[in-house]
C-alpha cells in the first residue's frame, strides 16, 4: 500500500553551518515533467563541526536542561486494514493495542482485542506467502532533558547531535538509544523520500544491509541451543553438495568458521558476482576454484557468500527455509512486526524509506538494487527503528524469554582475532582488542570493555548498531543515504557516553 501523498511537494530543509542552527528554504526545482524536487544538502567537511565545539554546545545546552526524568511508557502500535485482501496474522508486545478494521475480522485480531492472554501463541497464523506488512504507528519517544552533571545527559546530547548534525544533511534517518537497558529515545527525522513530505517516523522500513548478519547468527545460535546442530558442524556434511578446491580445508570448515568470517578463503570472495546480479547458487557453485589462504579458523577475512551458507545449513536442520526460521525464532517473539527479508517485503511495506544516492550536489532517489536480497543472511533483512530496538534490547539481554545467554553469549565473544582496520574502525587510538563474533563484530574502547557492533551498507542505505551488555547501553542508527556521516556515529555515541561519566563523577565530588 503505497502513499497518498503526492509526490509533487516541497518541504523545508533546516541547515546547520558551524555552530548555529539557521533555518534554509530550499527552492524546488521543476522538472520537464512538471515534477517539483528539492535538494537535500549533503554534509561537507567545513560544515562539520570539530569535536571540542560539538563538546561545548552540548555542555552550554545541558545547562539550560530540565532535572526531571519523565518515566518512559510503553509504545504503543495501531493497526491500519492490512494492504492486500489477506488479513494480517501479526500480533505486538503486551504493550501493542491491535484495531482491526471491519473489513479485517481476522483470528488474530479478534484475540488481540479480546485481551492479551490470547495474543501470539493462541491464534498466530504463519506469515502468509503473500506478503502482508501491516500498517504500524508508533509515537516518538524524545529524550529526558537532564541536567549537566547527571550520568545520562548524553543521551539528549546524542539525540541532538543526530538532530541538528546529522537530519539535515541527508534525507532521513532514524534513531533509538537505550540507557539503563531501557529506551530513553525513538526518533525519525526527514523525509522517506526526496522532493516529498513523507516523513520518517519510528515505523519507517529501512534496508539493514550487513547489519542483517546479526539476525542470521542470531537464528543459528537458536537452532544450536535447540540440539539440532552444534558450532563444530562441519559446512560439507550438512551440503554435501558444496565442494572446495582444497578438500581436507572443505571438510574442516565449519558453521562456526563462516559465521566467524574465519573460513580461509580470501576475502569477499564472490561478493563481486552478487553484485554482477549473479545468483547465490551460482556463486557457490564456484567456490571449488578459490584457493585457501589460510587453514579454516586461522585467519580473518570478511566474507558474504560463504557466511550465507549458514541460511542453507539453517533449512536442512531445521526444516523451514531460513526466512521463516529466523521469523518465527526472532522476528516474532520479540513483536518486530514490520521486518521482513527480501526485496517483494520491502516493496509491500506501507511506510518504506527510499535510497538515495548523491550527484555530488544533492541527494537524489534512486531504484532499489535487489542483488543483495539474493545473500539473505549477509544482507536481507528489513526492519524499522522500533523493529531494532526491540532487537537491540534482546542483544543486550533484557529478552531472555526469547534469546537467553546461553544464545547470546556464543554470537557476542571474541572468536576470530583482527585488527581495527578489518574491523573498519580506522586508527582510533582508543580502539583496540578487536575481533570478529559470530555476526557481530567486538571491540574495546578506552577503559569500557566489550562493545558488540556491526554496520551494513547497500545502494543508498547506511545502518551502525553498538551496545554494551556491560554499561547496559546501546544505539541503532538507520539512513536511506550512504552518508559519510555514519563513519562516526558510533563513537560519537560513545564519546558523549564518556563526557557525562566525567561530568557526573565531577559533580559527585563538588557536592562532598
Amino acid at each position: 500500500m503505497r502513499s497518498t501523498i503526492s509526490r509533487n511537494v516541497y518541504s523545508w530543509v533546516r541547515l546547520v553551518t558551524g555552530a548555529a542552527l539557521g533555518v534554509l528554504l530550499v527552492v524546488p526545482v521543476v522538472q520537464a515533467n512538471g515534477e517539483k524536487r528539492v535538494t537535500v544538502p549533503i554534509a561537507l567537511p567545513f560544515q562539520q563541526q570539530t569535536q571540542q565545539q560539538a563538546s561545548a554546545a552540548a555542555s552550554s545546552l545541558g545547562a539550560a536542561q530540565n532535572t526531571y526524568a519523565p518515566k518512559i511508557q510503553p509504545m504503543t502500535f495501531t493497526q491500519s486494514p492490512p494492504p492486500i485482501a489477506v488479513a494480517s496474522a501479526a500480533a505486538s508486545s503486551a504493550a501493542a493495542v491491535v484495531v482491526a478494521s471491519a473489513s479485517a475480522k481476522s483470528a488474530a485480531a479478534t484475540a488481540a482485542v479480546a485481551g492479551a492472554e490470547k495474543k501470539v501463541a493462541a491464534v498466530k497464523e504463519a506469515r502468509p506467502a503473500a506478503i502482508n506488512i501491516p500498517q504500524v504507528t508508533t509515537a516518538p519517544i524524545k529524550a529526558p532533558r537532564y541536567p549537566v552533571g547527571h550520568p545520562e545527559a548524553f543521551v539528549p546530547e546524542f539525540e541532538d547531535y543526530v538532530a541538528h548534525k546529522i537530519a539535515p544533511f541527508v534525507p532521513g534517518v532514524a534513531v533509538v538509544i537505550v540507557s539503563g537497558g531501557q529506551i530513553k529515545s525513538l526518533n525519525g527525522y526527514g523525509v522517506r523520500r526526496a522532493g516529498t513530505r513523507e516523513t520518517v517516523t519510528p515505523d519507517t522500513v529501512f534496508r539493514l544491509a550487513s547489519l542483517s548478519k546479526s539476525f542470521a547468527a542470531t537464528a543459528a545460535s537458536v537452532l544450536v541451543s535447540e540440539g539440532r546442530i552444534s558450532w563444530d558442524t562441519p559446512v560439507t556434511s550438512v551440503l554435501p553438495e558444496v565442494t572446495f578446491s582444497n578438500a581436507r580445508y572443505g571438510k574442516q570448515l565449519t558453521l562456526r568458521h563462516i559465521l566467524s568470517q574465519s573460513s580461509g578463503l580470501p576475502r569477499h570472495t564472490y561478493s563481486h558476482y552478487i553484485d554482477a546480479g549473479k545468483s547465490f547458487a551460482d556463486s557457490v557453485a564456484r567456490l571449488r576454484y578459490v584457493n585457501f589462504v589460510c587453514p579454516p579458523g586461522k585467519c580473518f577475512a570478511y566474507q558474504n557468500v560463504s557466511f550465507s551458507l549458514a541460511g542453507d545449513m539453517i533449512k536442512k536442520k531445521s526444516g523451514k527455509s531460513f526466512e521463516q526460521y529466523t521469523e518465527e525464532k526472532v522476528f516474532d517473539p520479540l513483536g518486530m512486526r514490520t521486518a521482513s527479508y527480501g526485496l517483494a517485503s520491502y516493496n509491500a511495506s506501507p511506510n518504506r524509506a527510499a535510497p538515495h544516492i548523491t550527484n555530488g550536489k544533492r541527494w537524489v532517489p534512486t531504484a532499489v538494487v535487489g542483488n543483495w536480497y539474493r545473500v539473505a543472511p549477509a544482507a536481507g533483512v528489513n526492519a524499522s527503528i522500533v523493529d531494532m530496538s526491540r532487537f537491540l534490547l534482546a542483544q543486550m539481554g533484557k529478552r531472555q524469554d526469547v534469546l537467553p545467554l546461553a544464545v547470546l553469549n556464543p554470537i557476542q565473544s571474541r572468536v576470530t582475532k583482527n585488527t581495527p582496520a578489518q574491523n573498519y574502525y580506522g586508527v582510533r587510538k582508543a580502539v583496540g582488542n578487536t575481533a570478529y563474533g559470530m555476526g557481530w563484530r567486538v571491540f574495546d574502547y578506552g577503559r569500557y570493555k566489550n562493545f558488540i557492533h556491526h554496520g551494513g551498507h547497500v545502494k543508498g542505505f547506511r545502518t551502525e548498531m553498538v551496545f554494551n551488555r556491560d554499561l547496559q547501553i546501546g544505539m541503532v542508527f538507520l539512513s536511506n543515504s550512504e552518508t559519510r556521516l555514519a563513519r562516526d556515529v558510533i563513537f560519537k555515541f560513545i564519546d558523549s557516553y564518556e563526557r557525562a561519566q566525567v561530568a557526573a563523577r565531577a559533580a559527585a565530588k563538588k557536592k562532598k
